[in-house]
């Protein structure tokens, strides 16, 4: 048996959380405890079947029952702050930085045309993100 001190204090709402606890507090902590379980089975299982959908070089595949699974592929860019701040001009490097460039920045000056991506592309190295499948 689970013992617990109930939170509530006051009134209908302390009969009603003492009458919880009595009534289904075990099937109530059984029920959370075995669904972390599950959920922990499922996403070892669901990590599983993604490296091997991964593996087969398939970007798409829709199923008999109306869901397609879909291969989500990204980039991140790692910006060399150092070789940022030589490329630019001090304006434009207080512009796109704080401590560090902030990559929303430096896009709208680039968007707006006072920096190009030429000037800048010395300083950034565009990385492929780890693929990962969505099912809908």
């Amino acid at each position: 048996m689970v013992t617990v001190t109930s939170p509530i204090k006051v009134g209908h709402a302390k009969k009603m959380g003492q009458a919880i606890v009595t009534d289904n507090l075990d099937q109530l902590v059984t029920n959370v405890a075995d669904a972390k379980q599950m959920l922990e089975q499922a996403k070892e299982m669901f990590a599983q079947a993604e490296a091997e959908f991964l593996a087969t070089g398939i970007d798409e595949a829709n199923l008999s029952d109306g869901r397609k699974v879909t291969v989500v592929r990204s980039t991140v860019r790692e910006i060399d702050h150092d070789k940022m701040e030589e490329l630019v001009s001090r304006k434009a490097w207080k512009a796109i930085s704080t401590e560090s460039v902030v990559t929303r920045l430096l896009d709208a000056e680039i968007l707006a045309g006072r920096l190009s991506e030429e000037d800048v592309a010395d300083a950034i190295n565009v990385k492929d993100r780890k693929p990962s499948v969505r099912v809908k």
